[in-house]
């Protein structure tokens, strides 16, 4: 696809994409018979591939957006998503510009995202008094499962963001 369609269409695909983590989200946990809770990650996996296309003020624009909505859809409260998202995609944004791009690097920034996705929203839920589990609970059930599970969807996925976002690892 080409990149100026592509960025005409950046809210709407972001946003088809977080409708779909929902439901990926669900059915993980729904198959993994309620002793985990998975959640998937293709937004930041799109966010990861997105950062080429459009510029960092679009993007931070968009990824707070998307914040609000995933603080209303899930959270019911604003703050969590809304601050945690620009600062991914901020971090994103600045990595790449020090560092080439290969599956290896995208695939560790991928997981290094989930983890302070999840982690700092732990912490936020905490100090909202939002949840009472420990971290050892937290750890095992929640944060391990889902890191696993997106390294396969990003493993999976791949080829399919590579081949949309026109992606090429120069070396």
């Amino acid at each position: 696809m080409k990149y100026s369609s592509l960025r005409l269409l950046v809210f709407p695909l972001l946003f088809f994409i977080f409708l779909i983590d929902s439901q990926l989200s669900t059915l993980f946990t729904t198959v993994s018979f309620s002793h985990f809770s998975i959640s998937s990650h293709l937004l930041l996996l799109a966010g990861l591939y997105l950062i080429d296309l459009i510029s960092l003020p679009s993007s931070l624009f968009i990824f707070i957006l998307l914040g609000l909505i995933y603080d209303q859809y899930y959270l019911n409260i604003l703050g969590i998503a809304t601050t945690i998202f620009p600062l991914l995609i901020f971090v994103i944004y600045y990595f790449y510009k020090s560092y080439e791009r290969n599956w290896f690097v995208d695939l560790l920034v991928f997981l290094v995202l989930i983890f302070y996705f999840e982690f700092v929203s732990y912490l936020f839920a905490r100090i909202f008094h939002l949840t009472n589990l420990s971290v050892f609970i937290f750890t095992f059930y929640n944060l391990l499962p889902s890191l696993i599970i997106n390294s396969v969807m990003y493993c999976l996925g791949r080829p399919v963001f590579k081949r949309f976002f026109d992606i090429t690892y120069k070396t």
